[in-house]
């Protein structure tokens, strides 16, 4: 019976220390609580019986004149100059969704002027997976 007792005892310790012992990097635990975290500071949609996450839904974003938003605008509009070689100018980002993927998807519609001097409306759509410091301008394109 003692040694029963020993037993049970060691194991719970043991199973203590695995749970304090830190996660390497990679783990998916680690990627998940990220997510969440993230997910809580940016205010995404939220289940209304539990309160749990909703990945992959579309939000609008709430301020679009946010100095980041400008910047994947401008960012969006640079890099699809570099493709296309247009001489299209930044002006605004408009309105915008962005979409929690595995990394974020940033729905854009922007106002940029054309070579010819003229206003237009423009749909981007900017991919972002931050822990691999990856942006990429998916789609760019006239949004009529």
């Amino acid at each position: 019976m003692r040694t029963g007792l020993l037993l049970l005892l060691v194991m719970g310790v043991v199973a203590v220390i695995q749970a304090a012992a830190p996660r390497p990097l990679n783990h998916p635990r680690m990627r998940i609580q990220e997510l969440r975290e993230r997910a809580k500071a940016e205010h995404v949609k939220r289940r209304p019986n539990d309160g749990t996450i909703m990945f992959g839904g579309l939000r609008p974003l709430k301020n679009i004149d946010h100095p980041r938003i400008k910047e994947l605008g401008e960012w969006a509009v640079a890099e699809h100059v570099k493709r296309a070689n247009d001489g299209l100018k930044f002006g605004r980002v408009v309105s915008g969704e962005d979409q929690i993927v595995a990394g974020m998807n940033y729905f854009l519609l922007i106002q940029a002027i054309n070579g010819d001097g003229e206003n237009g409306i423009y749909k981007a759509r900017v991919y972002e997976q931050s822990w691999t410091n990856t942006r990429e301008l998916v789609s760019f394109g006239p949004a009529n």
